[in-house]
């Protein structure tokens, strides 16, 4: 599901995809408020914005998800979850429902499952949240037209955020691996450098760069074996060495699977 996840983020700030059925809400809710949803009750995605209040959102797999005042929650049609409002003077949210397709006419969820996008800018887009309201609630010409376009302004406030807080949550560890590839480290070493769980730092990682941060170390290594073997008077052996690899074979196996040749056919080719 997480690769799904990865390829909608692709499709969404490509612009690859239309949107249907838009709408926007806006509500005050009297608290405390339960509220459950069945998995597909409703056709719709729907993005949320806490302007006042918290809540606990859970999908019945030990993730609840917490928000507050400034969240920007996006809630997928096809997951089941229940909701529940805390004791608040005043809770209020605003709220904008919507299809979203592919442009072979296949169902779009941003992620596979409820996602709190805490780093939004909350000023920014809590302002757009109240816009496309306005706008779908008072105004006739063109509204739904406007709607769209205020809706599209908050997709990218929410993909570019996203973005941007993805790669600094792994940047640490690519600087690492860039200075030291020729050392050995654990992928738990590396997660600790960036703070993160192994299972989730894989995840940023892989989204980031495509591969696996071990696969990216050995991809550092193989352009060096190749240099060493191009530039150096180094034979096989002391290039496969030199940069780190113990096992013939795997070595072998790491520079083919990179430059399309052995590193002894590298090697004569040189000869």
């Amino acid at each position: 599901m997480y690769q799904s996840h990865i390829n909608n983020y692709e499709v969404i700030s490509n612009a690859n995809f239309y949107t249907e059925a838009i709408s926007a809400a806006h509500r005050v809710i009297k608290t405390p408020n339960k509220y459950l949803r069945y998995a597909n009750e409703h056709l719709h995605d729907r993005i949320v914005c806490i302007v006042s209040g918290n809540c606990r959102f859970d999908m019945f797999n030990e993730k609840p998800i917490n928000a507050s005042a400034g969240s920007i929650v996006y809630i997928p049609y096809n997951i089941a979850y229940s909701s529940e409002w805390a004791d608040n003077e005043k809770s209020e949210v605003y709220s904008i429902n919507y299809i979203m397709k592919d442009l072979n006419g296949y169902r779009i969820t941003i992620c596979p499952e409820i996602r709190n996008f805490s780093h939004c800018d909350k000023h920014i887009i809590e302002g757009l949240f109240k816009e496309c309201y306005h706008i779908f609630s008072t105004e006739k010409f063109g509204f739904p037209l406007k709607c769209k376009y205020t809706f599209l302004n908050i997709l990218y406030s929410i993909i570019s955020s996203e973005n941007l807080q993805k790669q600094s949550k792994v940047s640490k560890a690519i600087k690492y691996i860039d200075s030291n590839y020729l050392e050995d480290f654990s992928v738990t070493d590396l997660a600790n450098l960036c703070n993160l769980g192994e299972c989730m730092f894989r995840r940023y990682f892989k989204a980031e760069t495509g591969i696996s941060p071990l696969k990216y170390r050995n991809k550092l290594r193989i352009e060096k074996a190749y240099e060493l073997l191009v530039s150096e008077s180094c034979s096989v052996t002391e290039a496969m060495e030199l940069t780190g690899f113990y096992d013939a074979s795997y070595f072998n196996k790491c520079f083919k699977s990179q430059t399309g040749k052995t590193p002894s056919e590298c090697k004569n080719k040189l000869s």
